[in-house]
C-alpha cells in the first residue's frame, strides 16, 4: 500500500489537478506535468505526511516541491532490478540519457520509469 490514507489522496489530488489545469499546466504532451506525475507527486506527499487532512497536504505540496532539490529524484518505493531477461527500469548510473531529465518523478511498478521524460524548461 503506497499511500496511507486513500480517501485523503483523492481530495487532495483532485485539488492539485484542479489548480493545474486553471493555469494551463496539466498537460503532458505540452512538456507540463500530466495526470500521472500529478498523482506521484500526490502520493509522495501522503507518504511523508501520513495523518495530514487534505488541506494541509495540499499545503505541504507547494511547500515540499517548491523545495525540492531537482533534478533528484522523487520516488514512492525503490526500484526494482530485474534478472537476467530483465527490461530496462530508470537509472542514471547505467543509462547515459536518464541523466538528461529535468524533473524525475519515477513510477512504483516494475519497469521503474521516469514519467515526466519530456518536461522542459519554462
Amino acid at each position: 500500500k503506497l499511500v496511507p490514507n486513500i480517501p485523503n489522496f483523492r481530495m487532495t489530488l483532485r485539488a492539485i489537478k484542479k489548480w493545474a489545469q486553471m493555469r494551463g499546466i496539466y498537460s503532458n504532451v505540452l512538456g507540463f506535468l500530466g495526470g500521472v506525475s500529478w498523482a506521484l507527486l500526490t502520493a509522495r506527499i501522503c507518504q511523508l505526511y501520513p495523518v495530514g487532512l487534505p488541506s494541509t497536504l495540499v499545503s505541504r505540496f507547494f511547500l515540499v516541491w517548491s523545495q525540492w532539490n531537482w533534478p533528484n529524484p522523487v520516488q514512492l518505493n525503490n526500484i526494482e532490478e530485474g534478472g537476467h531477461f530483465s527490461r530496462k527500469v530508470w537509472n542514471p548510473r547505467m543509462n547515459p540519457k536518464d541523466r538528461t531529465h529535468l524533473m524525475p518523478i519515477i513510477t512504483p511498478a516494475y519497469p521503474a520509469i521516469n514519467s515526466t521524460y519530456n518536461v522542459s524548461e519554462s
